[in-house]
């Protein structure tokens, strides 16, 4: 008799699989949860506990063929779609929250390198990409804060190149990536638009990182850089030469907040899954009762559980509907506004959760551990650029017919 069978005749009711993935994603999801349960999460305490970046568990991710997920197959990517990476950001989150924004920030910034490179730059960096370097993204700067659009920094020509003098804020990735996408404006670009995206590689001189000693998402190697007189030749500009804002508006920003919305629900479901058997497992001595076989705790797990997929249908409706835009030809800056709401309810979603999580765990759960964990990483949601205050004002603005942004 099938298993399910068995499990039907118990009366235990089961979640259906369409529930939590989409349609045609189901062997994806199944191998990223292989990858994250006996490659990330032995690794992700490690890791949280010596501030040690991911390398180990992002060459694992890359083995798996999850390198350049969102390039076409025709360049030797997955070709997933946003669907696809909002799937895989999800289900690596639920184990390591580090390699999972690591992995984001490299696949926002291998896919603004497709988008915006030429034929040669795709030739030249993509096959690196697909077997293990690592890119990033440094484009927040501490005259600016958290509106990481707005950069202060300059490049003007030199010779044959570009002379790049920049503070970074926060640089997911610092010190750590093969290579970085720098967004900086061009003094000598004749268009309104003066934003332009230079390719720095790690190894070139003048380049500086100063690691954040973090709460939470401890394995990032996140933090300040500092690009000082730092040569980059013409052919490592990434697009134009200015006119960069819209690939900001219709690659990374739309990649980054879809991602880090997938990673905060993944986040939220590892802590629940944790206090779950957690839950199922401690038994009391005087009762001889399971934390389980409480109602109290049972209707908590529930709706923990209900907040989760919430954010998990807004993330995956999201995305999908992201793909239909791509496939009709539409621009995604005009349709921001979901991917707003999603990041927003995502980030205040797993801040919650997390908190039910650790109060259902007791005095475990507030232990050094995997719960205690899951929460430190969450709670960068609602703080990170833009922060859920920003993003709350735009779709106010957006629901009372003003311009979102002036």
């Amino acid at each position: 008799m099938p298993a399910t069978d068995t499990v039907l005749e118990k009366g235990i009711m089961q979640i259906p699989k369409w529930w939590s993935c989409p349609s045609g994603y189901e062997e994806i999801q199944e191998k990223a949860h292989f990858v994250g349960k006996s490659e990330l999460l032995h690794r992700s305490s490690i890791s949280d506990q010596q501030s040690l970046y991911p390398r180990e568990s992002l060459k694992k991710i890359t083995e798996a063929g999850f390198g350049a997920v969102t390039v076409p197959a025709s360049h030797g990517g997955l070709e997933t779609g946003f669907t696809g990476f909002a799937v895989l950001a999800e289900t690596f989150a639920q184990y390591c929250a580090s390699s999972a924004m690591c992995w984001v920030m490299h696949t926002a910034a291998t896919q603004t390198l497709f988008e915006a490179g030429t034929p040669e730059q795709r030739n030249r960096f993509i096959p690196g990409v697909i077997n293990g370097e690592i890119g990033g993204l440094a484009f927040s700067e501490p005259a600016t804060g958290s509106h990481f659009w707005n950069v202060v920094s300059s490049a003007p020509r030199q010779r044959d190149g570009y002379l790049l003098n920049a503070d970074k804020s926060f640089v997911t990735s610092a010190g750590e990536a093969d290579w970085y996408i720098v967004c900086t404006n061009s003094p000598d670009s004749t268009l309104e638009d003066k934003l332009m995206f230079l390719l720095v590689k790690n190894d070139q001189e003048g380049i500086e990182c100063f690691p954040f000693n973090a709460m939470g998402l401890r394995g990032n190697s996140s933090g300040p850089m500092t690009f000082k007189d730092v040569f980059v030749p013409r052919e490592n500009r990434i697009g134009t030469e200015g006119g960069m804002n819209y690939f900001n508006e219709n690659t990374i920003d739309p990649l980054f907040l879809l991602g880090t919305a997938a990673v905060w629900t993944g986040v939220a479901q590892g802590a629940l899954n944790t206090a779950i058997d957690g839950a199922k497992k401690k038994v009391h001595a005087d009762t001889g009762k399971s934390v389980a076989s409480y109602q109290v705790i049972r209707h908590e797990l529930a709706k923990a559980q209900i907040l989760i997929d919430s954010s998990r249908s807004m993330v995956y409706r999201t995305a999908q509907g992201m793909d239909e835009l791509v496939r009709n030809g539409h621009s995604l800056a005009e349709h921001l506004f979901p991917i707003w709401q999603v990041k927003t309810h995502a980030a205040d979603m797993v801040i919650q959760v997390t908190n039910q999580a650790l109060q259902v765990s007791g005095g475990r759960g507030y232990l050094t551990g995997q719960v205690e964990k899951y929460l430190r990483d969450g709670r960068a949601g609602a703080v990170m650029g833009p922060t859920n205050e920003i993003l709350r004002e735009w779709i106010g603005r957006s629901l009372v017919e003003v311009p979102w942004f002036e």
